[in-house]
């Protein structure tokens, strides 16, 4: 029988599949009638295995997108933080192997599945890290969201999860000013202080006419 906490985990990841980058039924027309540049991107570099890391994605990001002001919201995140990677492709994490595997398992899940689906899978992968390196974590995470682990294993076997690993190397190390740390916050192209409050910096880059209670705090 499954323990209360684990049973309310489970019933917050599966609320959270409601919420995510679903728009309020009263914002949608806004939403519809306002420009691109009402949207916020928030992008998330981070890696796997980082306390910090850890941490942040499954507190602060993890609050964040229960608030309203989400539906403005482009999210990304990108797994690979303090890694190197070799003139001949090698990738080396800063946490060891088992880091580039989540890293690898999670940019697989980005890529595969809308974030819609892919960010409570992060959560749960993330929630149970620091074990192991088993496939059994990330497929009990792809199972109990009833997600085809298929597509995950096949990026990864395939080496294309390396690729993407790759590709996340070079997009963080061409960040400016230059990655010195995980999370590391990146909103509307500027580099900001990854704290409690993701709402801070959303509210103050939104300049679209929503009224959002989560920017009259």
């Amino acid at each position: 029988m499954a323990s209360p906490t684990s049973f309310c985990f489970l019933s917050l990841l599966l609320f959270l599949l409601m919420i995510i980058n679903i728009p309020s039924q009263s914002h949608s027309s806004e939403l519809k009638n306002g420009a691109n540049d009402d949207v916020v991107h928030v992008s998330l570099y981070y890696e796997s295995l980082c306390p910090y890391s850890k941490d942040f994605i499954l507190k602060s990001l993890q609050n964040f997108i229960k608030l309203d002001v989400m539906s403005v919201v482009s999210l990304r995140l990108v797994p690979y933080g303090n890694a190197a990677t070799s003139p001949t492709g090698t990738v080396s994490c800063q946490h060891g192997p088992d880091e580039c595997y989540y890293n690898i398992i999670e940019a697989c899940a980005i890529e595969a599945w809308s974030m819609k689906l892919s960010l409570p899978f992060i959560f749960c992968v993330e929630n149970g890290l620091f074990t192991s390196r088993t496939p059994n974590l990330w497929q009990s995470c792809a199972n109990r969201f009833r997600l085809d682990p298929n597509p995950i294993q096949n990026c990864y076997s395939s080496g294309h999860g390396n690729e993407l690993h790759i590709g996340n190397g070079k997009e963080t190390n061409a960040l400016n000013p230059p990655l010195t740390h995980t999370p590391w916050l990146v909103v509307n192209g500027q580099n900001v202080v990854a704290n409690d409050d993701i709402a801070i910096y959303v509210c103050n880059a939104y300049k679209g006419p929503i009224k959002f209670k989560a920017c009259q705090r």
